[in-house]
């Protein structure tokens, strides 16, 4: 990434930062690092932190409890942020840092991956093609977009974006069984969400081949393993806090709490239903076996059949997407920063697919797929700037 947009970014951040911390000089905004760090101090001090039912979280002027409801990568991959447990009034310092990095990190690399197109671009038109198909740019502008914008600078979103990386990466890395499953294995063991897309990712594999598919097995372990100590740990907790719990989260989490905590929660069906009718009408476990039923069907019919088969990232992208919108709408309390997920699949849909803004025929013309691309990068990488 260039140095102006990279402090472009700092500053924008910076200044969020700053924002947060006088709005949470009077009340208080700080849910998801505040559990964070209280269930890292439950490990470090050798206790299970899914043991614990209770995990007290302020808000507003009042406060709400819950378990630690995301998954046990989510306290590896913030672990470093416990190097520095300062906190500025409502502030952890410590996870302020951990979660720009993390945001730089996932820019850095969709910018890259755009970069690379722009640079087949520009040696394409060097070497007098007709058609360049891969002219659209949004992926480059779009990793830098990502950075630049402070979306969840603050502590609140702070469990996103580790998954978010990790599942990019899995993505990235489809070619490679044992990183692709590794990645988005361990994204799906920091955050409930991202269990939706390990069957595709299964189902991909299965139908590369039984070595492939052996070896997505492998890079699955270190999760599995990680799962296992938890589960076996002798306090117990780890499914009640992580699947029961989120499956009958409430509706309203803290109605007493000020400012409209629950506000927020604007895309849940169930929610909308449940508050228009004063709690008669409960349907968050049929709206989410509707999500499962759909997903469910896609899985099978792509086993099955050789329907998608020609365009395969084209459709784990759209997979991908249909799977958060699904999980944002059928939840208890579906909270508008979970569509945040959907950022970095609709840079990848519109790069592969979408008309070019330039010119009017579709960009990608005999390219639906990174096989494709990559025949076109290997003609034209070595072409001299």
């Amino acid at each position: 990434m260039r140095k102006d947009y990279f402090l472009i970014g700092l500053g924008v951040r910076l200044l969020m930062l700053l924002i947060f911390i006088y709005v949470n000089e009077d009340e208080v905004y700080n849910d998801a690092s505040e559990i964070i760090y209280q269930a890292l101090q439950e490990l470090l001090g050798g206790r299970n932190p899914y043991s614990k039912s209770e995990y007290f979280l302020a808000w507003g002027n009042s406060q709400f409890s819950q378990p630690f409801n995301y998954g046990p990568v989510t306290l590896l991959v913030y672990l470093p942020a416990m190097l520095i447990p300062i906190w500025y009034n409502n502030l952890w310092i410590g996870m302020a840092i951990m979660i720009n990095v993390y945001s730089f990190l996932i820019g850095e690399f969709v910018s890259k991956i755009g970069s690379c197109d722009r640079k087949c671009q520009k040696n394409a038109q060097i070497s007098h093609i007709e058609k360049d198909p891969r002219e659209n740019q949004l992926l480059y502008y779009g990793g830098i977009f990502f950075w630049i914008i402070p979306v969840g600078t603050t502590c609140i979103t702070v469990f996103i974006y580790a998954p978010i990386l990790l599942t990019v990466l899995a993505f990235d890395k489809l070619k490679n069984p044992i990183l692709s499953s590794l990645c988005i294995t361990l994204a799906a063991m920091s955050y409930q969400l991202i269990y939706l897309f390990v069957p595709i990712y299964v189902v991909y594999h299965m139908k590369r081949g039984l070595k492939d598919f052996g070896f997505f097995i492998l890079g699955a372990l270190p999760a599995i393993f990680i799962g296992l100590i938890f589960i076996f740990w002798p306090s117990g907790g780890f499914i009640e806090s992580l699947f029961t719990y989120s499956s009958n989260m409430p509706y309203n989490k803290c109605p007493s709490c000020g400012n409209n905590f629950d506000s927020w929660s604007v895309f849940s069906i169930p929610r909308i239903l449940f508050n228009i009718s004063d709690g008669s009408i409960q349907i968050g476990p049929e709206a989410r076996f509707f999500m499962f039923f759909i997903l469910g069907v896609i899985c099978v019919v792509y086993l099955f059949t050789k329907r998608f088969d020609s365009y395969e990232e084209w459709f784990l992208i759209k997979y991908f997407i249909l799977s958060v919108i699904l999980f944002t709408l059928t939840t208890n309390y579906g909270q508008s920063h979970y569509l945040i997920f959907l950022f970095i699949p609709l840079l990848y849909y519109f790069q592969m697919k979408k008309p070019d803004f330039h010119k009017q025929y579709p960009i990608g013309a005999g390219m639906w797929s990174w096989d494709d691309f990559d025949k076109y990068y290997s003609k034209y990488h070595k072409v001299a700037l």
